[in-house]
């Protein structure tokens, strides 16, 4: 996608109200990304999509605990099914991009996703905490990036969250400046009664600070496992979250930057399937070269980070196959995520919070940047 062409779009209300307002503005672009996503699921795993929300709704209790922890997250999803025309069974399963990363594989067969490299630097001086990240996800999705608007529903804040037609959010910050992004690790333990990812991203954008934040993520079963990256005006964190166990990852200075990619580098609570067989835990060689990359640019930086600089380093391609900003994957174990959706940098002032973003892998878009 042209970042210019990044649109907006203004929810107002309650859950219910948000939800049928965005089936009904973007009713024909969900049913093409339903469209889409069934070819996807073909494509990568062999599975068609009826095959797969069976499977969903078989094999996990994720509705229940959306029923039990997040039923307005549960209402607004209805809601948007119902508005657009389109089966709630088929668009909840929908809402679950870290979860189809291993649910959509067959019993026993070994999943590793590889989405999104980040960076988080805390406050330096006059410089706000910064946050980076190449979004990483399957190439169909690109042409539908959007940005939904709205109240926040326990306070008077706003909120910005990155999305396509039909998903609640897939990254966001909101105006106390507390912005939220991740780096999945599906290498560590999975719970198929836990919270979905989506979810818990709506909850997370009601906090007001990184405090808020890891209280939320502390308190919640997870779905899957994943490298949360937080931050607020004074600071940012990561925390590797796995269904049992929740490890921070990162120097406690809040001088030196903090990056991920896509394996674990602290959590010791394993999947089943890695724990099996020595060097199983291993991920793909994209994630160890991207992680690589940043590690160059960032372990000796003596220059200040500044925006344009996560900017430059984020749109690096210096592995020709497995590039930090990724335009389609030539290997195969990238045919599912070898995309750079939005490259996204949140520039989190206590006043005025941004989002810079480039609607597509930055080394060929352009950024634009909106006041959360």
């Amino acid at each position: 996608m042209d970042s210019v062409n990044l649109r907006e779009i203004v929810l107002e209300g309650g859950p219910v109200e948000r939800g049928r307002q965005h089936g009904e503005i973007l009713r024909r672009e969900i049913h093409e990304l339903l469209e889409r996503w069934d070819e996807s699921l073909r494509r990568v795993y062999g599975l068609p999509r009826q095959r797969y929300v069976e499977r969903f709704f078989a094999e996990t209790k994720f509705e229940d605990a959306l029923g039990r922890h997040a039923p307005t997250v549960l209402a607004e999803v209805r809601a948007i099914a119902e508005s657009a025309g389109v089966a709630y069974e088929t668009l909840l399963a929908f809402q679950h991009v870290n979860e189809e990363f291993w649910l959509a594989l067959p019993p026993r067969q070994v999943s590793v996703a590889e989405a999104c490299s980040t960076i988080a630097l805390g406050k330096s001086g006059t410089q706000p905490s910064l946050i980076g990240q190449n979004l990483d996800l399957d190439q169909y999705l690109d042409g539908y990036q959007i940005l939904l608007r709205q109240r926040c529903d326990l306070s008077d804040g706003r909120i910005l969250a990155l999305s396509v037609p039909g998903m609640i959010s897939l990254n966001g910050m909101n105006s106390f400046g507390f912005a939220v992004c991740d780096n999945a690790l599906t290498q560590l333990r999975a719970d198929v009664a836990g919270l979905p990812i989506f979810a818990l991203y709506r909850l997370l954008l009601e906090s007001r600070s990184v405090t808020e934040g890891l209280a939320v993520v502390s308190r919640q079963r997870h779905a899957s496992g994943l490298n949360w990256v937080m931050g607020d005006p004074k600071q940012v964190v990561m925390l590797e979250r796995s269904a049992g166990c929740a490890v921070r990852y990162g120097p406690r200075d809040a001088a030196k930057p903090i990056y991920h990619t896509n394996h674990p580098l602290a959590n010791p609570d394993l999947a089943p399937a890695f724990r099996k067989k020595p060097g199983s835990e291993r991920a793909m060689r994209s994630t160890y070269l991207r992680f690589a990359a940043l590690h160059e640019y960032l372990s000796s930086r003596e220059e200040a980070l500044t925006i344009d600089a996560i900017k430059a380093i984020l749109a690096s391609r210096d592995d020709l196959d497995y590039p930090v900003s990724r335009g389609g994957g030539r290997n195969d174990e990238d045919q599912a995520i070898g995309f750079t959706l939005a490259c996204c940098i949140f520039e989190l002032s206590a006043t005025t919070p941004k989002l810079h973003i480039a609607a597509g892998p930055s080394h060929v878009s352009a950024f634009r940047t909106f006041h959360a």
